[in-house]
């Protein structure tokens, strides 16, 4: 019995072993999704939902430089989402409904790293340049007995450049397929939201599958 213990053990960690080194990374491309909850932070600013969904898409190349570190470059684009606010006030002579909405975009261009832990395990970190637009909607009613019923309505966009970074914890299931929990930061520059042009910080929490191409 013993024996046939000692021998299914073996079998197993060769088997793991295996599969471990099966799941080294390699040079190569990859291409990767994402998706997750972003939250808006931005100072000074009326908005009270600051949660929305965030999804990207980035494809790069990855050498491997010192095993089992990786160094690479990504190109991609995110979507952050919306950042929401409204307002409504009632009295005996008049009823206001505000509502104001940022939705945040940009094109990224970075490098990433990658750790291959044993057992199959990554850590990865990202890190680049965000070339960003912000689009920034207001809308007014006001419904009066006396006085009419005015509205007020304005559109805005900008263009500006930001940073973003990320770090991640995750798996590979084979050299080619692997699933990240991942965190990513970020810092997007823009305009018509408090008549200024100040930071707008987004953090997104999520999961992101990769494929890589050897």
């Amino acid at each position: 019995m013993q024996k046939v213990l000692l021998s299914v053990a073996t079998a197993a960690a060769l088997s793991l072993a295996s599969f471990s080194a099966a799941a080294v990374t390699q040079n190569g491309a990859f291409i990767g999704v994402s998706g997750g909850q972003s939250h808006y932070d931005i100072s000074h600013s009326s908005f009270s939902d600051h949660n929305d969904t965030a999804v990207g898409v980035v494809a790069g190349y990855r050498w491997v430089v010192d095993r089992p570190f990786s160094l690479g470059v990504e190109v991609g684009y995110v979507d952050l989402g919306n950042m929401k606010g409204s307002e409504t006030y009632t009295s005996s002579v008049y009823d206001v409904d505000y509502r104001a909405k940022f939705k945040g975009e940009a094109l990224l261009v970075g490098a990433n790293g990658k750790w291959d832990l044993p057992h199959g395990f990554t850590i990865t970190a990202r890190a680049g340049f965000a070339h960003s637009r912000s689009k920034y909607n207001e809308d007014y009613f006001e419904t009066s007995a006396c006085c009419g019923n005015p509205e007020f309505h304005y559109r805005g966009q900008s263009n500006d450049n930001g940073i973003y970074g990320g770090l991640g914890f995750g798996y590979d299931f084979n050299e080619n397929f692997g699933i990240t929990v991942t965190y990513d930061h970020y810092a997007l520059k823009a305009e018509d939201i408090t008549s200024d042009k100040r930071t707008v910080n987004v953090g997104v929490t999520g999961l992101a599958a990769e494929y890589r191409f050897w």
